[in-house]
């Protein structure tokens, strides 16, 4: 990490850390998205 007096200049900082960090682990990866009703929910349950 590192530091820096502008606030928004911090943010971006931290938000690439975590990012690289992400990457790092292998789940920086972009997935779909999926609305699940609840019948579906419970087939998932009885899993």
């Amino acid at each position: 990490m590192g530091f820096t007096a502008d606030p928004y200049e911090m943010a971006r900082l931290m938000i690439e850390h975590i990012e690289n960090r992400r990457t790092a682990l292998g789940i920086n990866k972009a997935r779909e998205r999926t609305l699940v009703n609840m019948t579906a929910r419970r087939e998932l349950e009885n899993v």
